[in-house]
């Protein structure tokens, strides 16, 4: 990859947004790009911000966004609580930041969630069947590898679904940021914003 920017103040914002949305899908397809682990945050039960990092599984309509987890894991129940979401990636050789919020959706039954399953976790279904929830605490890290292979039950998918998005090109003392709403009637507002 080069150090070479994304976004520069030669080309529209149209042409940014496709730039920036274009390294997203290309992270959704797989392989080592930057943007393919991603920092999810939600809010917990004493209204503090809790970030982990997860993986970019699928991205459709220029504004969902779908990751995988264990349906036991914090995040889960903190999402069933408060839908609210963010997320943060960065790419370190291009100098590029996109910040999402939107709502989230958690996806552990039907057609979707069965297909899923078969197509990509079920290749490696160990992170979503140890025997140990995530989160408890254990004497050893071996206790944490027992797994149940059976079927898919800890396996859910979390769709955001993001209503606003920004992207912040560095670039010494020049950055360029740019933002994206996606309005509740279907339209979507761009602009540009000052760094």
């Amino acid at each position: 990859m080069s150090r070479e920017q994304i976004i520069t103040q030669e080309i529209s914002l149209n042409e940014a947004w496709e730039r920036v949305m274009g390294l997203v899908c290309e992270a959704a397809a797989g392989g080592s790009h930057p943007f393919r682990y991603v920092t999810l945050a939600t809010v917990d039960e004493e209204k503090s911000p809790q970030q982990r990092m997860v993986v970019l599984r699928d991205f459709e309509d220029a504004s969902i966004f779908t990751v995988y987890t264990d349906c036991r894991s914090d995040k889960t129940s903190q999402i069933a609580q408060n839908d609210s979401v963010s997320l943060l990636f960065y790419h370190g050789e291009k100098r590029l930041q996109l910040r999402v919020t939107g709502k989230a959706e958690i996806v552990n039954t039907g057609e979707e969630h069965a297909r899923r399953w078969k197509n990509d976790a079920s290749t490696t279904p160990e992170p979503y069947s140890s025997v140990v929830p995530p989160g408890e605490e254990i004497e050893h890290p071996e206790e944490a590898y027992e797994w149940d292979l059976e079927g898919a039950p800890n396996f859910c998918i979390i769709k955001i679904r993001a209503f606003h998005m920004e992207f912040l090109q560095l670039d010494g003392v020049k950055h360029i940021r740019g933002m994206k709403r996606n309005l509740s009637d279907g339209k979507k507002t761009v602009g540009w914003i000052s760094p």
